[in-house]
This record gives C-alpha cells, structure tokens and sequence, in this order.
C-alpha cells in the first residue's frame, strides 16, 4: 500500500504523539499514523511544528519540505543515517568506477526520453524523433540526447512559452519539488550518500543524487500537468493533486506500481548494480498514463 502525502496549506499545529503525526486546526484535529506518511509538505507559514515533532518524523524516516513565500519548494528536511549498513554503503558508492557512472547515466537518460516520448503520445502529439534519440544514446550521453530531446520535447509538448517562461512553469516546478523531496527521503532511507551524484557533481548541491535518480520520474509531472490543465497562479487543489504524484502508477521490471514504490525498487537495483558492476541491472521506470494506486 502507498504511503500518504501529507500536504499543509493554512493555518496548523503539528506534534507528534505516540506514534501519530497530530494536526491540529482552529475547527479540528485529525491524526495519522507515521508508518502512512511518505512526505511532509509545509505550505502555510502560519503553521508550527517544533524541533521534537521534526525530530520523531526523522526518526521515523518521513521526510518534511518547505515552502517559500512563494509558496514554491525551498527546503527538504532528511535524516541522517538511516540505513543499518550506511558506512558500507557509502563506501560502495564512492568506488564506483566513471566508466559505470558513465553506463548508468546512459540507462537514466534513456529512459527519461523514452518517458517524454509517452507524454507526447499520451498527448495525442507526435513524439518522433524522441525514441530514435533514446535509441541512440551513448556512454554519459556524451553526445547530449538528453537537451536534444528537451528542445523538441517541451516545444511542442508547451504551445505558448518555454519550460522556464509558461503558464505551466509554476506547476512543473512544485510536482518537480515533491517529487525532488520524496525521491531524497528514498536515497536517504536507502544509505546512499545524497551528495554523491552519478552525473550530477555540484559542490554547492547537496543532493546530486537525487537530482540523478529524479529524471526518468519528471515526465510523470509533465503529465499530470499538461492533462489536467494546471496554470499559474495555482489553487490549493491544483497543489493537492501534485502532491500526489507518488500514488501514480508506472511499470517497472515489468510489473505496475505506485511511483513511490518505483523509486524504492530503483534504490534497490542500483544498489544491486553497484555491488555486481553490472549497469545493466538498473531497474528504471516507463510511463503508461495516469492510473493511480489505492491509498487508505
């Protein structure tokens, strides 16, 4: 069963209280166990937690993003080694060869063509010649597929404007912040080293790998957006059904789940893939429309 976004727009308190994330309104009181919770989303600045609530919700591996006044993504609260075999794991990571690096950033790049290429389609739009360029990426996509696709994917997927400058860019960004959040709670929760990237290597981007594994899940975003319609300047319901992007099925390793099951079957082969030095057993996801999984 999939975990639950947690997404607070107005005025709220927030404890936690034997094992149960307590929110507490002006009108009412609702509580949630922790074991349901994916991801945390703090909206309202009116709303309190205290240094204990984030505390229990580290402990109990659920991560918790921020809002700006903006009301956009501008922080991501993780816990710190959270997997029994961190150190070991960290040490595998860091003994990755740049010819494996190279290997899976090829894989992750195919794959997130292949994605844009099934929005386009899903769209009723041409989506040539995106699967030729997914077919012909190389080592460390040295020969950038990745931006070609870009280039044609989002002009003719964004009629009017760009990706940067559209009535959808505000949507894109918020879907891609929570998909950004809940894929750094996987990566943390896995004992992976956030900062570490494949490809992604900023020494001022504390989640590189993040940043990496997030790319074959952003055309999941583009979906749901373009699908329902979603513009600038977004509703409060607009933001509820990004913030349940997780509860979209995809298929992986030929079988259909939640995008948040996805993400962890990702951490897991990568892990496999490190160990055996074989890029081959990455496990990726492939888009196939909007069907959501069943949360309780």
């Amino acid at each position: 069963m999939a975990q639950r976004t947690i997404l607070i727009q107005s005025k709220a308190h927030l404890c936690v209280r034997n094992g149960l994330l307590q929110i507490e309104t002006d009108d009412k009181s609702l509580a949630i166990p922790l074991e349901d919770i994916w991801v945390v989303i703090v909206e309202s600045h009116l709303s309190t937690l205290t240094v204990s609530c984030m505390s229990s919700l580290n402990e109990a591996g659920i991560g918790v993003m921020i809002c700006g006044r903006n009301h956009m993504p501008n922080g991501l609260l993780l816990p710190l080694g959270a997997h029994s075999r961190h150190a070991k794991i960290v040490e595998d990571q860091l003994m990755m060869s740049v010819p494996m690096k190279k290997q899976l950033w090829k894989r992750i790049v195919q794959s997130k063509i292949e994605n844009q290429a099934a929005v386009l389609r899903e769209m009723g739009i041409d989506s040539s010649p995106l699967d030729e360029y997914a077919a012909s990426v190389q080592s460390g996509d040295k020969n950038n597929r990745e931006g070609a696709a870009a280039a044609v994917y989002f002009k003719r997927l964004i009629k009017d404007g760009t990706r940067r400058a559209s009535a959808q860019s505000a949507a894109l960004d918020y879907g891609y912040g929570v998909l950004r959040a809940g894929i750094g709670r996987a990566v943390v929760g896995g004992g992976w080293l956030a900062s570490q990237g494949i490809h992604h290597h900023s020494v001022y981007n504390a989640f590189n790998l993040v940043d990496d594994l997030i790319e074959p899940f952003r055309p999941l975003v583009d979906l749901i957006v373009m699908s329902y319609g979603l513009e600038d300047p977004l509703e409060s319901s607009d933001k509820a059904l990004l913030a349940r992007v997780f509860e979209h099925v995809m298929l992986i390793d030929g079988k259909h789940c939640g995008c948040q099951q996805c993400i962890e079957v990702v951490l897991s082969s990568l892990r496999t893939a490190v160990l055996e030095k074989d890029p081959s057993k990455l496990l990726l996801p492939r888009l196939e429309g909007l069907e959501m999984v069943t949360v309780e």
